[in-house]
């Protein structure tokens, strides 16, 4: 009998040993993927279902993804896409298994920072137990794991979010668009994770915010102009998400293009602010943007694709060019060249690089259309370096300078292009889109025209954080084509389509 209990209690304990290391390999697995934890063990809850796994669903594995490959995300979204716990489990992971993070969540309200940590703290809950590391503070807006040192903390957005807080491994900006204070908020926080901590902004948007500081930075970090990897998610990432589930929401229109929106025009859009050019029109020509790639050309491969062709020039025909110069920092320049008997945009030249580059690019195009008809904005610095290079490269075909009486003056070149002459061509452009008098085919110069805006009572003007350098090059070269020599030649509208 002694035997028998003596071999029992080996046996056990040899089983409680092999326990241990299959813990311990399992620990291991866990560390090294936030994808494989939550695979694994990661349990939610389901308001319809109860306690379910977590689902993988393909936006959620992709976020993940990113989470570990980019500092700074924003993220715009429709609403219940899994995207909150999600994060909540990311985070979760960060603190169980990353010394001495700390992770903090700004929420719109108290409520919804309460919220947002409970989700982590469910997730812990559900953990086997070799997973579970003992909580220390286990607050409404604090959890913290004394073995790890690390924190997670949740907090709503006041005027002082952010103060005093010290370093952060990563920041989580909830809803950002309706923080009351998100512009301070965001002053204050990027000071806290610059050192090497991860930013984290995402949201839905409200219809009625034309100024949010959302917005601005996510149309920013689409045109390039601040450190976010923007991220678009629809309605329908969900399988169950259908066009007739969208159809049966009990919801005004206005109502599901804002909590559930089909594309990012429709979730930038606001119901203060009517789109300036015609949406139909611009719609029309991105749906025929694949029919006109831009040519393989010299003067592409020469500029780094900063010159893109959509046309050859064609022997005898006129065609007009106008540049919106830049000095390389902060906004980008624009090159817009025209067929000036069609309307149609031939080619293009946009980005960030000095007004010399600019110019030069300008110069080579002229030549490259058959000496267009050509002029530029010497405003600014950037202009007046602009004005000099062209002057030394002697470029052909330069219109006299353009006064604010709509006459030239023959004496100078360059065109001082002030708020009445910007009026002037932003509302031509407006004229000749709607119209269809104009051929677009550069995807960069659809997108900027489609989210140019006419807030209520005022004048026509991109939104914030966003470029109009394309609106000013296209309305300027459709202003410039008026004053062509055209040789009894009679300038005609292209109808589109």
């Amino acid at each position: 009998m002694m035997q028998a209990n003596i071999l029992e209690s080996g046996e056990r304990h040899k089983n409680d040993y092999l326990s241990f290391l299959e813990a311990q390999i399992e620990v291991q697995a866990c560390s090294q993927s936030t994808l494989y934890f939550l695979l694994k063990h990661g349990k939610i809850r389901d308001k319809i279902k109860g306690i379910i796994p977590w689902e993988p669903w393909k936006h959620l594995v992709e976020l993940i993804d990113c989470l570990g490959e980019y500092r700074f995300i924003i993220i715009l979204k429709a609403k219940q896409i899994g995207i909150t716990w999600a994060l909540a489990g990311d985070n979760l992971h960060l603190a169980l298994f990353q010394e001495g993070a700390n992770i903090l969540t700004l929420s719109k309200g108290e409520e919804e920072a309460t919220e947002s940590l409970d989700y982590s703290r469910f997730i812990h809950s559900q953990l086997p137990g070799y997973l579970r590391l003992p909580l220390g503070k286990d607050q409404a807006s604090l959890l913290t794991f004394p073995n790890m040192h690390s924190k997670l903390r949740a907090l709503p957005s006041t005027e002082d979010s952010g103060v005093g807080f010290g370093g952060a491994t990563r920041v989580v900006l909830d809803e950002f668009e309706y923080h009351r204070y998100a512009r301070k908020n965001y002053s204050e926080i990027y000071p806290i994770i610059e050192r090497g901590g991860q930013l984290v902004v995402l949201s839905t948007t409200d219809r009625f915010n034309i100024d949010s500081g959302f917005k601005e930075l996510y149309i920013a970090a689409k045109a390039g102009d601040n450190n976010f990897y923007p991220i678009f998610y629809p309605y329908d990432v969900l399988p169950e998400r259908s066009q007739q589930w969208y159809d049966n929401l009990d919801l005004t229109l206005a109502d599901k293009e804002c909590r559930y929106p089909r594309t990012e025009a429709e979730a930038l859009e606001t119901t203060k602010t009517h789109a300036f050019f015609d949406k139909t029109a611009l719609e029309d020509m991105k749906a025929d943007l694949l029919s006109f790639p831009p040519l393989r050309h010299e003067l592409s491969d020469k500029y780094r694709n900063l010159v893109r062709i959509y046309r050859l020039p064609v022997v005898g025909k006129k065609y007009c060019l106008f540049t919106d110069p830049s000095d390389g920092k902060e906004d980008p320049h624009a090159i817009m060249v025209i067929d000036a008997v069609t309307g149609e945009q031939v080619a293009e030249s946009h980005g960030k690089i000095p007004a010399e580059e600019v110019a030069q690019i300008h110069d080579d195009l002229v030549r490259l259309y058959n000496n267009a008809f050509n002029s530029y904005e010497i405003n600014a610095t950037a202009g007046g370096h602009f004005d000099s290079k062209i002057q030394a490269l002697k470029t052909p075909n330069q219109c006299h300078r353009l006064k604010t009486d709509g006459k030239l003056d023959y004496k100078q070149y360059g065109w001082w292009t002030g708020s009445a002459i910007k009026d002037k061509a932003v509302r031509k452009l407006e004229e000749a889109i709607r119209f269809r008098q104009i051929i677009l085919h550069s995807k960069e110069c659809l997108d900027e025209f489609i989210q140019f805006m006419r807030p209520e009572g005022e004048a026509p003007q991109k939104p914030r954080g966003g470029h109009d350098d394309y609106v000013d090059a296209c309305g300027r070269v459709l202003l410039l084509r008026e004053y062509m020599v055209t040789g009894g030649m009679t300038i005609v509208s292209f109808k589109y389509g």
